[in-house]
């Protein structure tokens, strides 16, 4: 185990950790209770670390006990399903991009939105807009008549940027400062943002493609192990 740990670079509770996960393929061990690893072993640690670069714990567990398992069809399947999830937060960002950038001039098919609607075009929870109004981000208007919640154009761009802003920004209070100080000619923080956002998504897809590389070699040597 000490060589293995110093060629893959992390502890021997890491390595451990991957095995009593079901992660790689079965270790051998000598009478003394020493562990031995074979090439198969190397590739999967060095898999395992190139997909937790890339995708989500979850996810990068579930595609090493499907190469194990030899479900390498399932295993496609969900790097495809992963891949499709990141294209989806590449789009929004552009969506959000383009109205934040062209508001006011950029109209909205409805002047108002209601909170699942708002929730749906800023790609959150409705939980999260009820926590983001409570706290005074952004203001709602009710309507006596139904007992409805509506959010007018402005407050649909606040939403968008504190959406934004939250992925670097995790004080409540320094992005309800930065979007009270919003005005539509000082845009220049915001869209410093969106483009660190792009290059993160840039870096994570890179990351993706080579993780996706490294498994699909893995899954050859499974293949014909």
């Amino acid at each position: 185990m000490k060589e293995m740990v110093e060629y893959i670079g992390v502890s021997n509770t890491t390595l451990k950790r991957y095995e009593n996960n079901d992660l790689v393929p079965s270790v051998w061990y000598t009478k003394g209770s020493h562990r031995r690893y074979g090439e198969i072993h190397v590739i999967a640690f060095k898999t395992i670390r190139s997909l937790l670069q890339g995708f989500d714990i979850p996810v990068a567990y579930q595609l090493m006990r499907a190469a194990k398992e030899k479900n390498f069809t399932e295993a496609h399947w969900l790097i495809a399903q992963t891949q499709e999830k990141l294209v989806k937060k590449k789009e929004t960002l552009r969506m959000h991009k383009e109205f934040i950038l062209t508001f006011p001039q950029k109209s909205m098919k409805k002047q108002t939105l209601r909170i699942g609607e708002l929730a749906k075009f800023a790609d959150v929870e409705a939980s999260t807009i009820r926590y983001w109004e409570k706290r005074g981000l952004i203001e709602g208007i009710r309507d006596k008549s139904s007992g409805y919640r509506f959010f007018e154009r402005n407050e649909v761009r606040k939403t968008i940027i504190i959406t934004l802003l939250r992925k670097s920004i995790y004080k409540i209070e320094d992005i309800k400062k930065i979007v009270d100080e919003i005005e539509d000619k000082n845009l220049a923080s915001i869209k410093k943002h969106y483009t660190i956002v792009n290059d993160e998504l840039d870096n994570q897809l890179a990351m993706q493609l080579k993780a996706i590389s490294f498994y699909m070699d893995y899954c050859e040597k499974l293949k014909s192990s």
